[in-house]
């Protein structure tokens, strides 16, 4: 059995941080390989892969594991600089009463600063001895994501094709929408692709309702289910002469009422369109 967990990287988990002795360490590896079990929550762009228990568990120890050893280094780094942060106002008075502790600080800054370092490089090879595979399973899931995807739209497509067998008979269905502004949409379905409309009718009866819809209002637009839409377009090249080969009948999906302001003028730059469907 598989489970779902998140692919980001060490800069998403973090967020942000200073530059300094840690800081620049991380700034370098700000695209470490990570893997949390829940979305990191400063980053868009994680992915979610499905593994194996063992192997999702051991990756997202992995990271906690750094991540608090991070943490645990900038908590020492920044007892060690406290020389270094001197407040924005009253400067004079907090080196003169941290003055032997400033001192002691910088002396020993330099073998501190290094032990960091040290004690990161430590953490990161851990990390990464224990993230080692995740890199190769990684374009292993991607390759086993695409052929599912690609069986999957086959499938999809086989199904939609078959649809199309036997379409003149009871097995469209219609529904007509209003909207704000008066305008009104007249909707089609292969029942067996999308669910929506009423009753089931043949295709012919389909466009005699459109028909009758049209003879009073000129300007109602026609649209398709999605699916439907998608079995015509594949069948037949377009929605349009798929709709006309299975009714004799060439019609405008969306005509233009005159009556409605111009699409587009000198002074609003380019045309724009109230029509969001891609189903043409």
């Amino acid at each position: 059995m598989e489970f779902d967990f998140y692919v980001t990287d060490l800069g998403s988990l973090l967020g942000g941080w200073t530059v300094n002795v840690v800081g620049a360490e991380l700034s370098k590896y700000n695209r470490l390989l990570c893997a949390e079990a829940s979305s990191s929550s400063y980053s868009t762009s994680d992915r979610v892969v499905r593994a194996g228990r063992e192997d999702r568990d051991r990756w997202c120890s992995a990271t906690r594991r750094l991540l608090a050893q991070i943490q645990a280094l900038q908590e020492r780094e920044e007892a060690v600089s406290l020389h270094l942060r001197a407040p924005f106002r009253g400067g004079l008075w907090w080196r003169i009463k941290y003055a032997r502790r400033n001192w002691l600080l910088r002396k020993g800054y330099d073998a501190a600063s290094a032990r960091l370092r040290s004690d990161f490089a430590a953490a990161l090879a851990d990390h990464q001895k224990s993230m080692d595979d995740l890199p190769r399973y990684l374009e292993e899931y991607a390759m086993r994501e695409k052929e599912r995807v690609r069986r999957e739209d086959e499938q999809a497509r086989k199904k939609r094709a078959e649809a199309l067998d036997g379409v003149s008979g009871p097995v469209w269905a219609y529904e007509i929408r209003k909207h704000s502004g008066g305008r009104r949409s007249f909707w089609i379905y292969l029942g067996s692709l999308d669910a929506g409309g009423g009753s089931k009718h043949t295709v012919r009866e389909v466009h005699a309702a459109l028909t009758a819809e049209r003879a009073e209002h000129h300007y109602t637009g026609v649209y398709w289910g999605q699916e439907t839409a998608r079995a015509l377009a594949e069948e037949y090249e377009t929605v349009v002469s798929g709709w006309a080969r299975l009714t004799g009948e060439v019609i405008i999906p969306l005509p233009r009422d005159p009556s409605d302001p111009p699409m587009w003028s000198k002074y609003h730059g380019a045309p724009s369109s109230s029509y969001g469907s891609g189903s043409f």
